[in-house]
Order: C-alpha cells, then sequence, then structure tokens
C-alpha cells in the first residue's frame, strides 16, 4: 500500500531503503520476518511511514507531519529524563540524611563503649 501511494516498485523501495532485492517478496509470501536492521532503514527511508502501522496494521500508514511527531517523542524523553533526575536527587538527599544519622549513632555508641570500657 505504501509503495503504491508513493508510485514506486518494489525493486525501487528496496533499492532506496538498502535492503536485499527480493526482500519484500519473501515478506508478501510469508517466508521471513522483518528484522530491527531492516526496520531502521526502512524507518530512514520513509519517515512518513507510520512504524506500528508497518508491524500491526494499527493506526494511520503516514504519518502527517514526521517533524511534529519526533518533537513530541523528544518532548516526552526530555520529560521523563527530568523527572528521574528528580527522583534520583531526592534519593541522593534521603541517603545522605541517613548517613548522617548513622554516622551520629556510631559516634554515640563508640562513646557509650568508650565510657563503659573507663568504667571497669
Amino acid at each position: 500500500m505504501y509503495m503504491e501511494f508513493k508510485s514506486m516498485t518494489a525493486y525501487a523501495f528496496e533499492r532506496a531503503c538498502g535492503i536485499a532485492n527480493g526482500y519484500l517478496k519473501k515478506q508478501y509470501n510469508g517466508k521471513g520476518s522483518i528484522g530491527s536492521e531492516t526496520l531502521e532503514k526502512i524507518h530512514h527511508y520513509c519517515p512518513d511511514l507510520n512504524v506500528v502501522w508497518l508491524l500491526a496494521g494499527e493506526g494511520e500508514m503516514i504519518i502527517r507531519d514526521p517533524g511534529i511527531a519526533l518533537k513530541e517523542e523528544e518532548k516526552k524523553y526530555i520529560t521523563i529524563k527530568d523527572e528521574m533526575i528528580a527522583v534520583l536527587q531526592s534519593q541522593i538527599v534521603f541517603f545522605e540524611k541517613n548517613i548522617v544519622d548513622k554516622d551520629k549513632i556510631i559516634s554515640m555508641l563508640e562513646v557509650q563503649i568508650n565510657s563503659s570500657k573507663k568504667g571497669k
């Protein structure tokens, strides 16, 4: 469907994407599986092709503006990254407080041990 949409032959598509001659025919006949390298090549050559549609037949075949979709994905990644950094920073503060508390406990125990040794 995509090749028809783009008015391309299978041969032209395979050459443009850098995949083996006859690869699509093999896929069409159900005699092969698509690997991640091939998907990357297709995605690189056809950024408007929805990879989810290609693999699962879900959604629209064409991504109307691949630049906008990429920007949205980048925004999600940045948001997730920022949230993870905040969580890790709060964990660092928590662990630093625990270290200070443990150091105080150790100091108190050392004082208690030393005073009980002196008392003997």
